[in-house]
């Protein structure tokens, strides 16, 4: 994912109930000490994936859990775990929030609305994350069996209203439903 532009029309995947975004990373996989996430949505829901890759004890797991942001992310010695919460409200009331994960090394800084900050550090030594597996977006085929979920949903989206999340496309993703 990279940062978003300015128009946030130009970079808007809508997701309605059972639809989602898969990228497969195993031609292309993800071996890294640094990484940024930045995206924006806007949901009712209160409980949903907006991304995840990765499995068994390598992952990163970003998701609404009772209308708050969870990040979930293990580099193979353990997980850091990290919820934010709204000084008022939830972050599920159909408005658009930003959302910027950051890491470096062991370092991990999520941020909501650029203002709601955690830092901390994921467990022991190890510093690198690989996936080569899927990236889902919005969702996934069995959300509840993704290593680090904190939720049981499958989807951020809903029938209605219609949920948004904001991304932007890499080469190689396609929508889903199951």
């Amino acid at each position: 994912l990279l940062p978003l532009s300015k128009s946030r029309d130009e970079n808007m995947a809508t997701f309605r109930g059972s639809e989602y975004l898969c990228y497969d990373l195993s031609q292309n996989p993800i071996q890294s000490s640094s990484d940024e996430i930045t995206l924006s949505f806007k949901t009712w829901q209160r409980n949903g994936l907006i991304l995840h890759t990765g499995k068994s004890a390598d992952y990163v797991n970003l998701a609404l859990k009772d209308g708050a942001v969870s990040l979930v992310i293990n580099l193979g010695s353990g997980a850091f775990e990290a919820i934010v919460e709204p000084v008022n409200g939830k972050f599920n009331d159909n408005a658009w929030h930003d959302v910027k994960v950051t890491r470096n090394l062991r370092q991990v800084t999520i941020s909501v609305d650029g203002i709601l900050t955690t830092t901390g550090y994921t467990q022991e030594d190890y510093t690198m994350l690989g996936s080569d597996d899927f990236f889902y977006v919005g969702g996934s085929p069995s959300t509840a069996d993704l290593p680090g979920s904190p939720i049981a949903q499958k989807h951020l989206g809903a029938q209605d209203p219609i949920s948004e999340q904001q991304f932007n496309r890499a080469p190689g993703m396609h929508k889903r439903r199951w």
